[in-house]
């Protein structure tokens, strides 16, 4: 009995969170309310606040489980045999494909207004990770002693890419192409994800 009502609890918590990235997606986060994410799942109120304490809690879990996914792909891309430099690109990738299939997700871990209070929660993974990536970029550099400026060159290259890229609505993407006369550059702006690798192997070259 204990681990059904053990099984039964995982399963509802992980309603609540997957409810909330559901509103956020059709509507935005202003919109999760804890009284939303109740209806949304068929509960009440009160059952939700026996899982968390508030909306904030429901957003930092999301917020750890996005990291958490992230750390994992990291981590398996860091194992493969590959060069340093596809590495990065993989690495780079990983973060365009998340914010395209999670882009409300993607915005609620990279909101500056948060930024803080997340980096306190993964403090140790990030020493981590960033040790990991300076060694990946010394090894593509010739500018070592320029390290720390590379890699953040790197990280606003791809975020601005990103960010810029899923701001676009379709609409808004058709109205711009119809005044790019370059057929070229038309066929790379309808294959965004190919356009953004090419961005980021092209850095990687420069440095």
């Amino acid at each position: 009995m204990t681990d059904r009502r053990t099984r039964q609890k995982a399963e509802i918590r992980q309603r609540i969170l997957d409810a909330a990235r559901q509103i956020a997606r059709e509507k935005d986060w202003n919109a999760v309310t804890i009284r939303n994410i109740a209806e949304a799942i068929d509960y009440t109120p009160p059952i939700v606040y026996e899982h968390f304490e508030n909306k904030e809690d429901v957003l930092l879990n999301i917020v750890k489980e996005g990291h958490l996914e992230n750390r994992r792909a990291f981590d398996e891309t860091l194992a493969m045999e590959l060069s340093a430099e596809e590495k990065i690109v993989r690495l780079s990738m990983l973060q365009w494909t998340f914010a395209h299939e999670r882009p409300e997700v993607f915005r609620l871990m990279h909101n500056p207004e948060r930024m803080e209070q997340q980096r306190e929660m993964v403090r140790e993974g990030m020493q981590d990770a960033k040790q990991k990536i300076e060694s990946l970029f010394l090894e593509v550099t010739t500018d070592s002693e320029n390290i720390g400026e590379v890699i953040f060159n790197w990280f606003c290259l791809m975020h601005g890419y990103i960010n810029l890229i899923t701001s676009i609505q379709p609409q808004q993407g058709a109205k711009l192409l119809e005044k790019v006369e370059d057929p070229k550059m038309v066929a790379l702006l309808q294959q965004p994800a190919l356009l953004f690798e090419r961005a980021i192997r092209r850095f990687i070259k420069s440095v």
